[in-house]
């Protein structure tokens, strides 16, 4: 269902960027890397896990020039739901500078009539957190799967929400992130004050040698692995023959315990499962001159169909 979701998506970005009037060349567009360079902060709860990394692939090997950036990609694994199939949304920015995102998403809307992921009604408005959003749902995918634009304008730039869920509740945990964002207001800090010789201490910070956190190859991490919880194949994913290899970033507490995880590469489909079991694992503490230290490393999460 993924597979669909993301080809839908891909043509959705494709069309509003045709409704924007295209610069020169390429080279001509600015590159964003943030959602904080529009003067935003978008904070998410620790069951959304990011996935940039992943969507940005996608993005770079899919045909065609793209004139936009991801901006943030994360998908919803509740730590109390074990559901197989999670929302997931991507936020993405136009290189060319655009205001109006009612007229992009009408455009849009004009483009998918006779296709097969074809927008339902019109361009509804609401707010949230004092900002003005633009939506648009798209036909309802295999299972009734929910789909979704959602748009905004920041910095005289578009963001689009490219967003997708197993059904109406999901939907709502998508939008409901909304509310979270505020906007970045430049902090005011004092000139720093001149200091003597005698109070640079430079050279105190010089001998601190044992770092809070270190980076260890997956190999060392899973010699250190001492509780592993295998995933359940999601059905979804088993009844249209998808496998391969979830690979995430985490890191791993002084304790032993997953205290982040971001989403690298692998199926999306077989994402939300691998987060699940993963979660899970508990590992011996990573000790360096005798003292823990939290690490950061590679996990690999196998998903094969039994011939």
């Amino acid at each position: 269902m993924f597979k669909l979701l993301l080809a839908g998506l891909f043509m959705l970005a494709n069309v509003l960027v045709e409704a924007q009037t295209a610069p020169s060349s390429p080279e001509d567009f600015p590159q964003h890397s943030s959602i904080e360079e529009f003067g935003l902060a978008y904070p998410l709860s620790n069951d959304w896990i990011r996935a940039i990394q992943l969507m940005r692939k996608r993005y770079e090997s899919s045909n065609g020039q793209h004139s936009f950036d991801i901006l943030l990609a994360a998908i919803y694994v509740p730590k109390s739901n074990l559901s197989p199939t999670s929302p997931f949304f991507s936020v993405s920015s136009y290189r060319q500078p655009a205001t109006d995102c009612k007229k992009s998403l009408e455009v849009m809307i004009a483009s998918s009539q006779g296709k097969k992921e074809k927008a339902e009604g019109g361009v509804a408005e609401f707010t949230a957190a004092g900002r003005r959003y633009f939506r648009v749902n798209m036909s309802r995918g295999i299972g009734g799967r929910r789909q979704s634009v959602i748009c905004t304008a920041a910095n005289d730039h578009l963001l689009v929400w490219n967003a997708g869920a197993p059904n109406d509740k999901g939907m709502d945990a998508i939008v409901a992130t909304l509310d979270s964002i505020s906007s970045i207001t430049p902090a005011l800090l004092p000139p720093p004050s001149p200091t003597s010789p005698e109070d640079d201490d430079s050279g105190l910070r010089d001998e601190k040698t044992h770092p809070d956190r270190v980076k260890a190859p997956s190999g060392i991490t899973s010699g250190l692995l001492i509780k592993k919880v295998n995933p359940a194949y999601p059905a979804d994913a088993r009844m249209t023959h998808i496998q391969g290899t979830v690979v995430l970033e985490a890191e791993i507490s002084e304790e032993g315990d997953i205290v982040k995880l971001e989403l690298v590469d692998g199926p999306i489909e077989l994402a939300g499962s691998a987060v699940t079991a993963v979660r899970q694992w508990k590992y011996k503490p990573y000790l360096l001159m005798g003292s823990p230290v939290a690490v950061e490393t590679q996990i690999q999460v196998n998903y094969q169909l039994s011939r």
